[in-house]
């Protein structure tokens, strides 16, 4: 018989097993062996088993550097700034001429208004002059009309030629002058016809008479004298 069971402590490693014969302790060293080798194999697999490292997270990407400005687009910038000065020196420059063009514009217009009143003027009384010396003429004529009763046939007749000459001498100052016609072959330019004589004593086309003496100005016809013209005779007419 085995003795009296010792009271298990749990602070102690020691293991206390009953048994009534050697083969019980045989049988329980075999189990501990049994479960020794469990517990060894479990310590193995679970050494096996190691748990997976987890990755760390990987960092987060540093933030990016600010671009290195490009020296060219210096160099654009300063271009346009200086041609917006440019431009800007151009605009004013062109208010400035628009400026001067409009004060010469209007300049030039009072000049021509102007102009044309004095042109106005200028024409109305252009022949001031002329007129004063004709009037001279005017006033001869006229005394020479009043003394008409008492004066001579001859002295009257010397007055009127004296006036005429006057006259004459007073439109040659201010270059206007009879057109020659008389005796002169016609000419359309500055003649007339008016009447047409046949006659022989002269070659056809001939002037034979003034009827209205014509004036040039400078050259200029005012107008054309009326004349009388030479025609040859009809074929077979008897002669006169």
């Amino acid at each position: 018989m085995s003795g009296p069971k010792k009271p298990h402590r749990e602070d102690e490693d020691i293991i206390f097993l009953e048994t009534e014969s050697r083969s019980d302790v045989a049988r329980a060293l075999a189990e501990a062996e049994r479960a020794i080798e469990v517990v060894e194999e479990k310590h193995r697999k679970s050494e096996g088993t190691r748990p997976v490292a987890v990755a760390a997270p990987e960092p987060e990407p540093a933030p990016p550097k600010p671009p290195v400005p490009d020296p060219r687009l210096a160099v654009l910038e300063d271009q346009v700034a200086k041609e917006r000065e440019r431009a800007l020196r151009a605009e004013e420059d062109s208010g400035r001429v628009r400026e001067a063009l409009l004060r010469k514009s209007a300049d030039f217009d009072n000049l021509k208004r102007r102009t044309e009143k004095d042109k106005a003027e200028y024409f109305r009384f252009a022949l001031a002059e002329a007129f004063a010396d004709i009037l001279s003429v005017v006033d001869n004529f006229e005394r020479a009309l009043a003394h008409r009763a008492d004066a001579t046939g001859d002295e009257f007749h010397a007055g009127i030629d004296m006036i005429a000459r006057q006259l004459a001498d007073t439109l040659k100052k201010y270059g206007v002058g009879e057109v020659p016609a008389s005796g002169l072959p016609f000419d359309p330019n500055v003649h007339e016809a008016v009447v047409r004589e046949e006659t022989e004593s002269v070659a056809p086309g001939t002037v034979l008479e003034v009827l209205q003496k014509g004036y040039l100005l400078n050259d200029r016809l005012l107008r054309p004298a009326r004349v009388k013209v030479a025609a040859p005779r009809a074929a077979g007419e008897a002669k006169g």
